[in-house]
């Protein structure tokens, strides 16, 4: 087993608020010290509206960065170019660090929790492939196009929650283990036989999920919008609060049936795509749209509670952007073929009318993050160019007040963000898969 580490740094943190602030238009306040801050005030407005609180952001001026540091190499780093005897990642779909320090990686390719010590060194693995209880399978959990086989959250009492399908039975479950690997019970989540889909877990064990509209058979060409609808549900599959309907990924829909054979060709991901996202902040549920700057939180009876917004310029793709994502998905089609046959769909493909306003996915993970402490992440949309530039977030903390960017390592996608530490997966130029642990400085 080829595994680097490095010890990782003890740091302690307290959850104080970077900046404090008026409430109404409000600015940093002088925190003293012998080098005062002098980074630009940042602007906010809160009010309240029939029960709901909006929080209005400025945008942190361009080019500026938050304090927070992020080390210059992860303190731990698993994986291997060889194949080991006694783990091997494959299809990583998500990560999070256990109290007591050890990591749990949710291995897609295995269908096991794989389990390590907190200098990164094996320890065993729990679950398997099947359909038994205990067991990890199936196809159907994940995020809105139902990529990832599984990922797992904290459950209340230093448990774990893991949502995945079944091997066989096409059902979307809920598992929960103990800190030791224990199985203690399992959840089928569908309703009526629907295709319900655990999206996250709210600190009180209320699970957030969804459920898409049952397949009516191919729309006509052209973009598609299918609507999801979301709820609560309590720690057992009831019911507990209607989240309401909302629009869900844009898709494009391709269909030749006057040549033969008839060719239909679903794209999941079209350019520029407008899509959903979601998460557990702060107790309440978030459901949002990347069509604007806005995140929407609602609270465990169902309703809106929170709206928070940052200023956002609104831009428009222009002919060259879609004719440069046209081309790229052609140059990597290697299929004589196959390439004659996307031509025409991607020649169909219509302009957006506008970028979306933050990232909805990337590699089948949410733009969107609440880390251990409850502030909010928010991931940058890059234009057409920007694409190589480092990932930039937005970080609001737990009351919606914009705090300033910051910047993540390249090619990480984030599965947890702790109190020091950000966790998550990169791929080397083999595509081999690491799971890493890089420390976060909070303290400037």
């Amino acid at each position: 087993m080829k595994i680097a580490a490095m010890r990782r740094p003890t740091t302690l943190l307290g959850a104080a608020t970077l900046f404090s602030a008026l409430i109404a238009c409000g600015t940093d306040a002088d925190l003293g010290g012998p080098e005062p801050d002098t980074r630009p005030a940042l602007q906010y407005q809160i009010r309240d509206s029939a029960g709901i609180r909006i929080i209005e952001n400025g945008r942190p001026a361009e080019g500026s960065r938050l304090g927070w540091e992020i080390g210059a190499e992860p303190a731990v780093s698993i994986g291997s170019v060889e194949a080991n005897a006694d783990f091997q990642l494959f299809q990583v779909d998500d990560a999070l660090e256990l109290g007591d320090g050890r990591l749990v990686v949710a291995n897609g390719g295995s269908h096991q929790l794989l389990v390590f010590d907190e200098a990164g060194n094996y320890l065993t693995a729990w679950g398997q492939k099947g359909d038994g209880p205990g067991d990890l399978g199936g196809v159907w959990g994940g995020n809105a196009f139902g990529f990832r086989l599984f990922w797992a959250e904290p459950w209340p009492g230093d448990s774990i929650a893991v949502c995945h399908g079944t091997y066989s039975l096409g059902l979307e479950l809920l598992s929960v283990f103990d800190s030791n690997g224990k199985h203690g019970r399992q959840v089928n989540l569908g309703r009526a036989g629907s295709r319900t889909v655990c999206r996250d877990v709210l600190p009180d064990g209320t699970i957030l999920a969804s459920r898409s509209p049952e397949w009516s058979g191919y729309p006509p060409t052209g973009i598609d919008r299918p609507e999801i609808d979301f709820f609560l549900l309590e720690g057992d599959g009831s019911l507990r609060a209607e989240l309401g309907t909302h629009p869900g990924a844009v898709e494009f829909q391709y269909n030749d049936e006057v040549g033969f054979p008839p060719f239909n060709f679903w794209m999941h991901d079209p350019p520029f795509q407008q899509s959903i996202v979601w998460g557990a902040w702060d107790g309440l549920a978030i459901v949002s749209n990347t069509d604007r700057y806005e995140i929407r939180a609602y609270g465990a009876d169902g309703t809106l509670a929170r709206i928070v917004r940052r200023d956002h310029q609104v831009r428009t793709p222009a002919e060259a952007d879609l004719e440069r994502f046209k081309a790229g998905r052609l140059d990597g089609i290697t299929d004589a073929d196959f390439r004659q046959r996307m031509t025409p769909v991607l020649d169909a493909l219509p302009l957006p009318s506008s970028f979306p306003a933050f990232l909805p996915i990337e590699m089948d993970v949410l733009g969107i993050q609440v880390d251990a402490l409850d502030y909010l992440w928010v991931r940058e949309y890059r234009l057409p160019g920007e694409e190589d530039d480092p990932p930039l977030w937005t970080v609001f903390d737990p009351d919606g007040i914009v705090q300033g960017f910051i910047e993540t390592p390249a090619g990480l996608v984030i599965y947890e963000i702790g109190e020091d530490y950000i966790l998550g997966k990169v791929l080397d130029e083999l595509r081999v898969e690491y799971v890493q642990l890089w420390p976060l400085d909070r303290s400037g």
